[in-house]
């Protein structure tokens, strides 16, 4: 019985530390549920920051649209796309577009001002040191021998405001006054050209559907060309300054006059009676005299009207120069390798 009584007994102690168990269990719970649930919003948090809005093909959301894509057209070469957007890099730096790869970047709906987006070829895997599209701007660097004249082939941009939007971003053109809803851009050849293009526009536009300058090789960059009495005999072809031969880019007539990097075009400037007639600067140069002057007459904006139709060669050209479309217009941007 004694045996048995104590088998069956409860004994105060053992009672009371099972309690006194159950009672730290219930306190401390809410605590372990809250460490819990910390570690997995942080785990959420670091997961979300790695993806970035242009790497991340689902982030779509009302304040930013694909208004704008940009693809590499090569048959097996990188491209490293460069931006600013009112002297800033809105988007992630010189990303990478692998051959056949497109990527959309999200514009925000109250509109970005004054971008400008251009490819880049020939870079280490860092998007830098590139044979073509070194020109520098806000985040980017330039290599051993300096910035590469700025002849770049590029797609430029106001987007507007979208109807919508509750609220549109400053004009700094104006900055007493909002982005309207529409957009303003361009792509040209006033400056020259480095890499062949194209550019599709989606959406109910004046401007062209198609902008085909894919033929715009530069072994149909001019050798020689006319610029005036004192440059009759100019070759418009910029060279790779490391080995002084390979075509990196062709000038136009009026950025050969006044782009003096790399130590093969001049340093005057626009207004100068050296160049005035072919960067056509008003003032001193009206616009009726710029279309009937000597830049029209050049072999290299025979060149740009032959390889691109419909774009401008020169200021006041006839072609399409800075179009206008509504806020929301997609356009999809293809570059070419070098040819």
């Amino acid at each position: 019985m004694l045996w048995e009584d104590t088998r069956t007994s409860k004994s105060p102690l053992l009672d009371g530390r099972a309690k006194g168990s159950k009672s730290c269990i219930r306190r401390a719970l809410p605590f372990i549920v809250g460490f819990v649930v910390l570690i997995i919003s942080c785990v959420v948090v670091m997961v979300l920051l790695r993806h970035d809005p242009v790497d991340n093909e689902s982030f779509r959301s009302v304040s930013h649209q694909p208004r704008l894509r940009i693809s590499n057209g090569c048959q097996s070469d990188s491209l490293w796309i460069a931006n600013f957007a009112f002297q800033t890099p809105y988007f992630p730096q010189d990303v990478e577009l692998k051959a056949g790869q497109g990527r959309d970047f999200m514009i925000p709906a109250e509109g970005l001002a004054a971008t400008r987006f251009w490819a880049k070829w020939g870079c280490n895997r860092k998007g830098s040191e590139c044979k073509i599209g070194e020109s520098g701007g806000p985040g980017e660097s330039c290599p051993t021998s300096g910035c590469a004249p700025p002849v770049d082939s590029k797609f430029e941009a106001t987007f507007g405001c979208m109807p919508d939007s509750p609220n549109c971003a400053v004009n700094p053109s104006q900055p007493s006054e909002k982005l309207g809803p529409e957009d303003w851009w361009d792509v040209s050849q006033v400056d020259g050209w480095t890499l062949p293009y194209k550019v599709a526009v989606e959406g109910e536009c004046d401007a062209p559907n198609l902008i085909d300058c894919s033929g715009l090789a530069l072994s149909e960059c001019p050798a020689e060309d006319s610029l005036g009495k004192a440059h009759p005999h100019e070759s418009l072809q910029l060279f790779d300054p490391d080995d002084k031969k390979t075509v990196v880019g062709c000038y136009s007539p009026c950025a050969k006059l006044t782009y003096s990097q790399w130590g093969q075009g001049y340093s005057y400037t626009p207004e100068s009676p050296e160049a005035q007639d072919f960067c056509c600067a008003t003032p001193p140069v009206s616009p009726q005299q710029c279309s009937s002057g000597p830049v029209t007459n050049t072999a290299f904006v025979n060149a740009v009207h032959r390889l691109c139709p419909s774009v401008y060669a020169y200021a006041y050209d006839d072609g399409i120069g800075l179009a206008k479309c509504p806020a929301g217009t997609r356009y999809h941007v293809t570059f070419y390798c070098p040819a």
